[in-house]
């Protein structure tokens, strides 16, 4: 066999090699395969049963949380004036 027929021996076995890697690895299409992935998501997130019951908290409804205070300074305007402060001196 020439050195050409090995060659082509390496390059085919590496196209089957990385093909098979390939779909092996690819994620899935289908719809639900994303819903199913969000879910795993937030399983993994969750808290335990086990660990909610230790930590002494109640299941149900959660809590509202309050809005957090507004960090914009009130709005500028004209400040009042009082009587005492007439620089006209009309008087």
């Amino acid at each position: 066999m020439s050195n050409v027929g090995f060659l082509l021996i390496v390059v085919v076995i590496s196209v089957v090699g990385s093909l098979f890697l390939w779909l092996r690895h690819r994620k899935p299409t289908t719809f639900m395969s994303s819903v199913d992935e969000f879910q795993e998501e937030m399983r993994a997130l969750g808290r335990d049963a086990d660990d909610a019951a230790a930590s002494g908290r109640r299941g149900g409804r959660p809590r509202p949380v309050a809005p957090p205070p507004s960090r914009m300074p009130p709005p500028r305007g004209r400040p009042e004036q009082s009587d005492d402060d007439d620089e006209g001196g009309g008087r």
